[in-house]
């Protein structure tokens, strides 16, 4: 983003902060505008200025100025007598304000109060406070170049804070693409043992009895391993198995569910 487009954009953050705070303190219908050129009559080397910084880049300081009358009228409202000290504490807060908005947690305001002029080759905007009653004395901001550096740094991505999750959720979501995984099932009714000679004569036709009993019950295998046992029945015109008991054990033998 351009260099001036990020300067107007903070202090428009600034302006509005301002324009709000007062809005609080006193009944005036303020508007707060910013403008690159200054009156005629402005003199800022004879205003009474105050400065901040961020905590973060050395160098990178912010300053207002205004007339003593501009100080007064920032300074309305409130309990405290001292006026001064509250347009400090006005400006401070919304500076503070804009900082937390412009640079998020990469820096924060370092209020340093009251202060020296600022060089005047450094970026000078001024600020026109309106009311309904007229204007008020004209007023400035003046950025170091070290601040307007920072304005130009990239904001560093916020990482979305990880949802919280188990051990067991994990596994969940590990396990619901393997629930999707095709495994062959077979079933076996029994087995026995020919000759060889047999084997080589059997023809269509051919019965070969094998080790297990009308009534027993089948093997469920998967991956030749023994997961179930069950009875063959029927279903629509298909034989299928009714699971009768789950087998448990590492060697799918043994122990039944």
């Amino acid at each position: 983003m351009d260099k001036n487009d990020l300067v107007s954009g903070f202090l428009g953050v600034l302006s509005r902060a301002i324009t709000e705070a007062l809005a609080a303190n006193g009944p005036e219908d303020l508007r707060l505008e910013w403008n690159p050129n200054a009156a005629a009559d402005d003199n800022p080397q004879s205003w009474s200025w105050w400065s901040a910084g961020l905590s973060t880049h050395p160098g990178a300081n912010c300053f207002i100025g205004a007339p003593e009358e501009t100080w007064e009228k920032l300074g309305q409202g409130g309990e405290s007598k001292d006026s001064a000290a509250r347009a400090s504490a006005l400006i401070s807060d919304c500076f503070a304000k804009a900082v937390e908005k412009q640079f998020e947690r990469r820096a924060a305001a370092q209020d340093s109060g009251p202060s020296g002029a600022p060089s005047g080759e450094w970026t000078r905007i001024y600020l026109d406070i309106r009311c309904s009653t007229g204007k008020w004395p004209a007023a400035a901001c003046v950025l170091s170049p070290e601040f307007e550096q920072a304005l130009q740094e990239p904001k560093s991505p916020v990482a979305p804070f990880p949802a919280a999750t188990s051990p067991v959720a994990g596994r969940s979501k590990s396990g619901d693409m393997l629930m999707l995984v095709q495994v062959p099932v077979s079933v076996s009714f029994g087995a026995t043992q020919i000759r060889m000679q047999d084997l080589l004569n059997l023809t269509a036709g051919s019965v070969v009895e094998l080790d297990q009993a009308l009534q027993d019950t089948v093997e469920v295998r998967v991956n030749d391993r023994v997961i179930a046992f069950g009875e063959v029945v029927a279903v629509d015109g298909h034989y299928g198995v009714r699971v009768l008991e789950l087998v448990s054990g590492e060697n799918g033998k043994g122990m039944r569910a």
